[in-house]
């Protein structure tokens, strides 16, 4: 086989594997995590940057199955309504010390369960300088999205845009690439758009990135080429591949030091922070 052969060759193998799906419903499917009325808490030890210094904090994810209504795209008050359907919700709740006052940043995506994919997520920003908070809903193959900020120029923002076939966005990945199809899956090619957990709003917009996945000691590693560098996330070899550590492209990071599961909406009660201590751990 000659030289040009092999290339051509080389090429289209490797356009398949940018091409084909990467992920699996495997986990998407596995009532043995979903069916037991628990959420998953995974708190990480993080530096987050901000006004150009990188701040000791810590951040916590919060994964967990519930019921959602369609015609509003929020939680159902009754799972058995008409018009419902299960999605995977992962709340980030980040919270970084500013000198002399603080951040407070939340952003929930919903993916729907029976295909993955991102049909809605909400972000705020709260802070001395003020609120901001953004809301986009997929309809149909195009997003809407608002944001209502305290910045000048972007105190209401509205924008439509239709995401490019694949795309993904930079603040689904803690969960979506735990649906990657492991073992099988080394490279892929998907748009991504940038993170919008910010006070400003974000334009609508996809640039080219690539995954690459491999087996180290620490577990699976995924590393992101993306237009503003590159990230590297670590997640558990075993299922259900929680993320362990998070290296971002500014080097700000994550490191898990504490995973539970339980049903926090009941533990409401003063002195029920006891649960979140290390001793009922998962797995």
């Amino acid at each position: 086989m000659n030289v040009l052969v092999r290339t051509i060759l080389g090429s289209v193998v490797f356009a398949l594997s940018a091409i084909a799906n990467p992920f699996s419903d495997k986990l998407l499917q596995d009532e043995g995590f979903w069916g037991d009325g628990n959420a998953e808490m995974a708190v990480f030890a993080a530096e987050e940057r901000v006004y150009g210094t990188l701040r000791q904090t810590e951040v916590t994810h919060i994964l967990v199955r519930e019921s959602f209504a369609a015609d509003e795209l929020v939680k159902a008050d009754n799972w058995q309504d008409p018009g419902t359907y299960p999605v995977i919700k992962l709340n980030q709740v980040i919270t970084i010390p500013t000198g002399s006052y603080r951040y407070d940043q939340g952003h929930s995506a919903f993916w729907r369960q029976d295909s993955g994919r991102l049909v809605k997520f909400t972000s705020t920003t709260n802070d001395s300088c003020g609120l901001s908070y953004k809301h986009a809903t997929l309809d149909g193959d195009e997003w809407e999205y608002r944001a209502f900020t305290y910045w000048e120029g972007m105190s209401e923002v509205e924008e439509d845009a239709k995401a490019p076939a694949g795309a993904l966005f930079y603040d689904e990945l803690p969960f979506r690439l735990r649906t990657i199809n492991w073992g099988r899956t080394t490279l892929f090619e998907a748009p991504l758009m940038d993170s919008v957990i910010d006070s400003k709003a974000d334009p609508l917009a996809w640039a080219p990135a690539a995954f690459a996945i491999a087996r180290v000691p620490q577990g699976w590693r995924v590393t992101i080429k993306h237009a503003r560098g590159t990230d590297r996330m670590f997640f558990d070899t075993k299922a259900p591949h929680t993320l362990n550590e998070w290296q971002r492209w500014d080097g700000s990071s994550l490191k898990r030091k504490h995973l539970i599961r339980l049903p926090y909406w009941e533990l409401n009660q003063p002195g029920d922070e006891r649960f979140m201590k290390p001793g009922a751990t998962y797995p």
